[in-house]
């Protein structure tokens, strides 16, 4: 009795082991990663595409939230493995003016595409309101 207590013991403790190894791998899938974000001074939105030739890329909106313009957004798109890893990194630029309150376009192209990317604001040029 003692003994076949202690074997569903062990088993026990090997299936929490091994549950607890599957949680810790960790696996990011393009949907689960958002395709939006805000950091208070822009709201991002983007998707995946391609250009005519079959090139991937990266391309989207930039809101500016702000009454104050802005111009030369610069954008970096991390590129991730399955674990959330970056295996690459593009960056690109969204020219020109932007008002207050106003969007602008982008597109950056990837030289190595992944199972999900990141995308951030690098910097960008304070400019006037045309006052």
């Amino acid at each position: 009795m003692i003994s076949s207590r202690m074997t569903i013991g062990a088993a026990l403790l090997a299936c929490a082991l091994s549950l607890g190894a599957c949680a810790a791998q960790v696996q990011v899938r393009q949907q689960d990663m958002a395709n939006s974000f805000s950091d208070g001074r822009f709201q991002v939105t983007w998707e995946t595409a391609q250009t005519k030739k079959g090139s991937a890329l990266i391309a989207g909106y930039v809101q500016n939230t702000r009454g104050n313009g802005v111009a030369n957004i610069r954008l970096r798109v991390a590129t991730l493995d399955a674990q959330g890893q970056v295996i690459a990194t593009a960056t690109g630029l969204a020219p020109g003016y932007v008002g207050g309150f106003s969007r602008i376009s982008f597109e950056v192209p990837l030289e190595k595409t992944g199972i999900g990317y990141r995308v951030s604001i690098i910097s960008w040029d304070s400019a006037g309101n045309g006052q």
